[in-house]
């Protein structure tokens, strides 16, 4: 019975992620579509905004060129929840509302998925298998007098390329320097001493170990054919691994605090989110902005529709009432045509305080033959 897993590991060198290139990774985290897709809300929910908050808003009134940047600046202000009070219209705050929910979703995933590939990105080993040391023709080390080197032999791996190493600090001087500086790319070794190595806070950060190659039985005893000790070694080796003392005999002298590496290529690319992880979210908001647009629409044109028709009413009062009242008309001619003799004299009556009726005369309106004047004919007409 084994009392220590074992296997055949690459132990590498990570990557220097500190020289000053400049890169896009916090593109990375979304698929294009889905960048795009993101753009086209912010610009649905500007206009859908603008278009229910233009006729009352101030905010939104004025020149073109002003009204377009305001409801720019509004539809991407909700990517940071800084848009402040510049809506009035509880249509357009269900809008808003709506879609700041799928903002912050969004934004959330974001984080957390540049978080991860930012994290894989800064552990990520500067070799990740054995072909890619073939190909590269790179210089490959090993643990002197152990079987590693037939191993590698057998993969393909010339003789002038492998170098043998027998001590911790060895190893780490050789990964540092490189294939190109004298040094080598990796280290084959088995896990228990790759496990050892990397439980040393010198090169705990500096180096990793990746890409099993190869997974073994085991460590164990080895005893004379038919001793009556294997049988008893291997149930008390069973009882000790089983419980607890197996793993602080294990921490204490290898250092299994360590993550062992999983036997194949470590995936350190996270994969971006695409627009269908968050279809459902965009289909809601086109919907609800669709929603609240047209009812906007429907009570405009139901507020035209009934101004209308007040109006149309108003007018017909108006005409009706203008022939239903009495009034007087007098009319002045002065065309100074004769009257005729069956036209009547209308004559301008006065009541004198005695409460005698007379006829009274103005001396200007009476000629000296007593007629009256022909350019000065007063029709009065009473119309009950």
């Amino acid at each position: 019975m084994p009392y220590i897993e074992s296997g055949v590991s690459l132990l590498v060198l990570n990557e220097d992620d500190s020289k000053p290139t400049i890169e896009w990774v916090f593109l990375k985290p979304l698929t294009m579509e889905l960048w795009l897709a993101i753009v086209g809300g912010f610009f649905l929910t500007g206009i859908v905004v603008w278009m229910i908050e233009r006729p009352k808003n101030l905010e939104y009134q004025g020149s073109s060129s002003r009204q377009f940047s305001t409801a720019l600046y509004f539809s991407f202000s909700t990517l940071t929840f800084s848009h402040g009070q510049i809506i009035r219209s509880p249509l357009s705050q269900i809008v808003v509302v709506i879609w700041c929910f799928v903002v912050l979703v969004i934004v959330q995933s974001y984080t957390a998925s540049l978080s991860s590939i930012l994290t894989a990105k800064r552990l990520r080993p500067s070799v990740t298998n054995l072909g890619q040391l073939l190909s590269d023709g790179d210089y490959i080390g090993y643990p002197s007098g152990s079987f590693v080197y037939s191993v590698l032999k057998k993969q393909g791996f010339a003789k002038n390329r492998l170098k043998a190493y027998a001590m911790e600090e060895e190893y780490a001087n050789a990964l540092r320097k490189g294939s190109k500086n004298g040094g080598v790319a990796a280290i084959v070794d088995e896990l228990p001493y790759l496990t050892s190595f990397l439980s040393d806070p010198r090169y705990h950060n500096e180096f990793q170990m990746v890409n099993g190659l190869y997974k073994t039985p085991g460590f164990g005893f080895v005893f004379p054919q038919d001793s009556p000790l294997v049988h008893s070694l291997s149930v008390a080796i069973l009882g000790l691994i089983g419980g607890d003392e197996g793993s602080r005999i294990e921490a204490k002298w290898l250092g299994t605090t360590t993550p062992l590496p999983s036997y194949g290529i470590p995936n350190t690319d996270t994969t971006p989110l695409t627009l269908r992880s968050f279809s459902g979210l965009f289909i809601i908001t086109v919907c609800i902005s669709a929603l609240m647009l047209l009812i906007r629409i429907a009570k405009l044109v139901h507020a035209k529709y009934t101004k209308v028709r007040h109006s149309d009413m108003q007018s017909a009062d108006g005409d009706g009432g203008s022939e239903g009242h009495g009034g007087s008309v007098t009319l002045q001619n002065d065309m100074g045509d004769r009257p005729t003799d069956d036209q009547p004299h209308h004559e301008a009556r006065y009541e004198d305080p005695q409460g005698v009726s007379g006829i009274r005369e103005s001396p200007g309106d009476v000629e000296p033959n007593g007629s009256v004047p022909e350019y000065a004919i007063l029709i009065e007409m009473s119309t009950q």
